[in-house]
């Protein structure tokens, strides 16, 4: 006499799935973000392109562990970051939201980059190293 098996699940190992969440070779994962520290430089535009082509953009930085992650990963180089100022000292992050101020930024020209001591200005078409930022996949 043969025995049916009506829950055929038991006679199988239950499958788990899960999303594994990663970052692509040369790029550091704080938090949920990834971050890309390039070795090369260009001005603050072509810098920007590059992190699009990668589908990332220039870093916003929202935190102070954010700042401060990225000042112990940039080394001793200028890098350029997603903010733009005004005249006025007021600035737009590339991802559209206005800066708070919560963080000094020195100097009077358009393009904003973390340097050792901070934050500073400079004008967009000056070479620097940039940093891209994206979420997690």
């Amino acid at each position: 006499m043969k025995i049916e098996n009506n829950n055929q699940e038991t006679d199988k190992k239950k499958q788990v799935s899960y999303r594994q969440s990663f970052c692509p070779d040369d790029w550091i994962g704080f938090q949920d973000k990834c971050y890309y520290f390039s070795e090369n430089e260009g001005d603050w535009k072509s810098s920007r392109d590059n992190c699009t082509t990668a589908h990332a953009d220039l870093t916003t930085i929202d935190t102070d562990k954010e700042m401060s992650f990225l000042h112990r990963y940039k080394c001793g180089s200028d890098h350029w970051i997603g903010l733009k100022m005004t005249k006025n000292q007021t600035g737009q992050w590339v991802n559209g939201s206005i800066f708070s101020k919560w963080f000094n930024v020195k100097g009077s020209e358009e393009c904003a980059y973390l340097n050792d001591n901070g934050a500073g200005t400079a004008r967009c078409y000056t070479e620097r190293k940039w940093i891209c930022r994206k979420n997690i996949h």
